[in-house]
């Protein structure tokens, strides 16, 4: 089953071998020194980190984004995950229902609106989300041990799900987990549940998580971060 029909039929595809290891060790290098101010993650990680910036515009990362949202594609965000013993979490079955936005402004079907460490955050309208991709690219090998990342099937499917009823759809629809090595991408749409357990060894699972979309916005919004 190619990628793109793999993502429109489950929500998700694993892309194994796309960072070959110098680029892998490089960006590891890069990031090293920002994971000294905050261990569990940076977020506008593109704007700090240029090598990261370079590789959401590579010809590789842009095989994997044009044939699922088009040539017009753009970044839109762009975070570092760095889950290990000393910096752990789980999240509970969820979807991302929120975008990055420059500033809150007035805009029919965008609501709930938030800010998170400086930058605002709001939930647009379904049909924002349904044009959007996130690319994972895994610098280290995930596993049930170290916090690899659980979807469910096809619930991207289901649209905006109510409060409450994440963990029994997932249920419903089943779970998979997200196994990978180092330098393998895993893609999804925003709309699938997914959650992750905490890390219980000392394998770090360090992940760049970019998200693309092929949306536009509303004259009074901006993305948040778009890059250059």
């Amino acid at each position: 089953m190619s990628q793109l029909s793999s993502i429109e039929r489950d929500g998700f595809a694993i892309v194994f071998g796309v960072l070959d290891e110098r680029t892998r060790l490089d960006l590891i290098r890069d990031v090293e020194e920002l994971l000294l101010e905050s261990t569990a993650g940076i977020r506008e990680l593109a704007a700090k980190v240029p090598s990261v910036a370079a590789l959401a515009r590579s010809a590789t990362v842009r095989s994997l984004v044009e044939p699922v949202l088009g040539p017009q594609a753009m970044l839109v965000r762009s975070i570092l995950f760095n889950k290990s013993l000393d910096a752990n979490w789980q999240v509970a079955w969820h979807q991302d229902l929120t975008i990055a936005v420059a500033s809150q402004e007035e805009a029919e079907g965008y609501s709930s609106w938030s800010v998170k460490e400086g930058v605002v955050h709001v939930q647009p309208p379904v049909q924002v989300l349904e044009q959007m991709l996130s690319v994972r690219l895994h610098l280290d090998p995930a596993d049930d041990t170290n916090g690899a990342l659980w979807v469910s099937p096809a619930s991207h499917r289901e649209g905006r799900l109510r409060a409450g009823e994440a963990a029994s759809v997932a249920e419903r629809n089943g779970k998979h987990l997200c196994v990978v090595q180092a330098g393998d991408a895993l893609l999804f749409r925003p709309l699938i549940l997914h959650a992750s357990r905490k890390a219980k060894s000392l394998k770090p699972r360090r992940v760049i998580h970019l998200e693309f979309t092929g949306a536009s916005l509303p004259k009074s919004l901006a993305w948040g971060e778009v890059a250059a």
